[in-house]
């Protein structure tokens, strides 16, 4: 990962230069990406994608060719998860998003804390290679989740508007609000300089993350204001969009947690701006358009082979991480809201799947050599990323479609019921 997330005082001139390259280049290719309507159908292909990317990996390492720098692969991971956490955060208005759906912020205040605790204690007990900051760790990578290809299966369905808010908010919210916790433990994993004391990276990390912080943040506010005298139908989202370049651009030059950073800008424009929600939603669909295929395809080439190298323990975690340790904080987030019985129990099965979030989040991991365990780090994250899409994938569709059936099912007993 770039190194101003851990030691953002210490970064290379080479590492900026890596890190504006790889911008450049992750800019270049979202543009041809989404010129090309191909990319549609291919984004909700996860699994396909991630197969491929492992086929060529094999091709590609059986040719004894040379590997990319880790510096460059993590540069570009990090832009492409400061993207979709752009893109996440422009769809909310955080101040309002307990009154507006209640599901989603019980799930983003409760169910993914929750989850984080669960799934860490997990990974502790049950793969050993694990310490207990490594196993954190891995819980911040697999909370990040919102696999596009899941809220694809439900708002081209016939469901209620509660439930396509909920899996659209709730998303948005976990990956928007959850890279700084993500990169504060991140931190907490690293090992620190012997001449410094345990605790600097986690407080190089802090303040790092409060200047991404307060440098998107304030690019947000500007850009908002500057839409919002516009009036234009589309709300200024090109200052949106050259808010949370400059932020990212910007924080990378001076210290500032590059991705947290790009979050805020959205986040802060998101609670401003007047921009109408189809303008949100469009912006957020085109950056993941482009951004998650071509992530699925680097987890395929990066992480992928290492689910081949997997012991037993390590696939039972992942097995357990993205099944009963996923469902079950979601449901008991859910137990307080207002929704059927039926749709809490969609909500807690079907969301909060790992998805092209955690993917590029673990591969911006591959340059972080101060890591305690990141060999066992990687791995069992690669096997609960590929375990969480495969199974995510293959189930969204019928429990959509049972979903739906069991909600008509319902209706029809509480309008009898009243009769």
């Amino acid at each position: 990962m770039i190194r101003c997330k851990i030691a953002p005082f210490e970064r290379s001139a080479n590492n900026i230069m890596a890190l504006i390259l790889s911008a450049a280049l992750c800019a270049v290719i979202l543009w041809i990406l989404t010129a090309v309507k191909i990319t549609r159908a291919v984004a909700h292909a996860p699994a396909l994608i991630i197969i491929v990317g492992l086929g060529a990996s094999l091709v590609y390492r059986a040719t004894g060719a040379p590997f990319m720098p880790s510096e460059w692969v993590a540069s570009a991971a990090d832009a492409g998860l400061a993207t979709l956490a752009f893109a996440a955060a422009t769809q909310l208005r955080i101040s309002r998003l307990a009154h507006h759906c209640p599901a989603s912020f019980r799930l983003t205040m409760g169910g993914a804390p929750l989850f984080l605790i669960i799934c860490s204690l997990g990974a502790f007990i049950l793969v050993p290679q694990l310490s207990l900051p490594s196993a954190l760790l891995i819980g911040a990578a697999l909370m990040l989740n919102g696999a596009a290809f899941d809220r694809h299966a439900v708002t081209r369905a016939p469901a209620p508007a509660v439930v396509k808010a909920t899996v659209r908010l709730e998303s948005a919210a976990i990956l928007a609000l959850g890279i700084p916790v993500a990169a504060l433990l991140e931190a907490n994993a690293a090992v620190s300089a012997p001449d410094m004391p345990a605790i600097a990276p986690l407080f190089e990390a802090s303040v790092s993350v409060l200047t991404g912080f307060a440098i998107g943040g304030a690019f947000g506010v500007l850009a908002a204001k500057a839409g919002n005298r516009l009036r234009s139908s589309h709300g200024g989202v090109q200052f949106a969009i050259i808010a949370g370049i400059a932020g990212f651009f910007l924080s990378s030059l001076i210290g500032g947690h590059v991705i947290v950073a790009a979050a805020a800008a959205g986040l802060l424009w998101g609670e401003e701006t007047k921009a109408p929600q189809v303008t949100r939603l469009r912006l957020r669909r085109a950056i993941e358009e482009a951004v998650t295929p071509a992530a699925y395809l680097g987890f395929g080439c990066l992480l992928a082979p290492r689910v081949l190298q997997a012991d037993l323990l390590s696939i039972v975690f992942a097995l357990a991480a993205v099944t009963v340790m996923r469902a079950g904080p979601r449901l008991a987030a859910l137990q307080s809201s207002d929704l059927p019985k039926e749709s809490q129990a969609f909500l807690a099965w079907f969301g909060g799947a790992p998805g092209s979030a955690s993917a590029l989040f673990l591969i911006s991991l591959l340059g972080g050599a101060t890591l305690i365990d990141q060999d066992a780090i990687l791995t069992v994250g690669a096997v609960a990323v590929t375990a969480g899409v495969f199974a995510a994938r293959l189930t969204s569709r019928p429990l959509a479609n049972a979903f739906l059936r069991q909600s008509s099912l319902a209706k029809k007993r509480r309008m009898y019921a009243d009769g």
